[in-house]
């Protein structure tokens, strides 16, 4: 059975800590994104579900969810 110094005995880490920078520097940027809390679509949808769950449930479903479920999704303007 293999050691774990044995095992390490032959990298050199300053190498290895040399290519994951340079990985890391040819690495793209990481793409943002929001929050799917403030994407309206997203928003709609979550409306539309509680009112189904509501019926179901046989719960009243506030009248902010109502209209939120009656709107429809903004276009991105690209």
């Amino acid at each position: 059975m293999m050691t774990a110094q044995e095992s390490d005995a032959g990298h050199n880490s300053a190498s290895t800590a040399e290519g994951q920078a340079a990985h890391r520097a040819d690495a793209p940027e990481p793409k943002r994104h929001r929050a799917a809390s403030y994407d309206r679509g997203v928003q709609i949808a979550a409306a539309r579900l509680r009112l189904v769950t509501d019926s179901q449930l046989g719960l009243v479903t506030p009248d902010w969810v109502k209209e939120l479920a009656a709107g429809k999704p903004r276009t991105r303007v690209s």
